[in-house]
């Protein structure tokens, strides 16, 4: 099985322009997403998909394969989609490029989903997570799933609701990391947004509308988002800690 890993870029954010290009110790925080996927031997290869000239410069200067995709994609499975339409491979990984201390293992367990299943198509990480506050946050994406992992729903309400006294079930938040087989990516991103993608802003959900299924790992794994400026800090922090810096 020939493994491809993307990091889907884009310039554009509206809450932090120019995100994959910010400074992180001295270099883009793309270079250190990149370098984290690069401990992954089960890639055969690696590539930055953006839509943004600076972003490839960028990767130029830093020897980091990079493919121009549209500026038209509403999310990162679309762009990943793109590149599968243009780089041969059996199952794309779609690597979020907003996390520069991601632990390589996290990556590992996803593409292990499909090694001890063939009929899973698409795949991605729970974590369980007990702080109210990060269950209450509509900015944490919550994930119920059955007895063999497959999602039942993904949103951003406190799901399950847990309203019944005394009857307290585990709450996952979604650990954004996918993998897909290249026929149900291309397929994938063909299908419309649907009404449940759209009201959650959760892209598995136009799959699962569909009646596609989606296979999440339970992980014990963290890392952090650079969602906003203030982010880039606590990235440093680590990098400097582990002496990658």
């Amino acid at each position: 099985m020939k493994i491809i890993g993307v990091i889907p870029a884009r310039y554009k954010s509206s809450r932090f322009p120019g995100k994959p290009l910010v400074s992180i110790c001295g270099r883009p925080m793309i270079y250190w997403v990149y370098e984290q996927a690069k401990k992954v031997t089960e890639f055969d290869e690696i590539y930055v998909a953006t839509d943004d000239e600076r972003i490839r410069d960028a990767c130029i200067e830093y020897n980091m394969k990079v493919i121009m995709t549209s500026e038209h994609h509403e999310t990162g499975s679309d762009r990943v989609a793109e590149v599968a339409s243009k780089v041969e491979g059996d199952l794309f990984v779609n690597i979020q490029g907003d996390e520069p201390v991601i632990q390589p293992e996290m990556i590992r367990q996803v593409i292990s989903i499909f090694t001890e299943d063939d009929s899973v198509y698409f795949g991605s990480l729970k974590k369980e997570i007990t702080d109210p506050e990060e269950i209450r946050a509509t900015s944490t994406v919550k994930v119920v799933t059955d007895d063999s992992g497959d999602a039942l729903y993904f949103s951003r309400s406190v799901i399950p609701s847990n309203v019944k006294d005394g009857q307290l079930a585990r709450v996952f938040r979604h650990v954004g990391i996918y993998a897909y087989k290249r026929d149900f990516l291309l397929e994938f991103t063909k299908m419309s947004q649907t009404e449940l993608e759209l009201g959650e802003g959760i892209e598995p959900l136009r799959a699962m509308q569909k009646g596609y299924k989606i296979r999440l790992k339970e992980t014990e794994y963290t890392s952090i988002g650079v969602d906003l400026p203030e982010h880039v800090t606590k990235v440093e922090q680590v990098l400097q800690k582990e002496n990658r810096a």
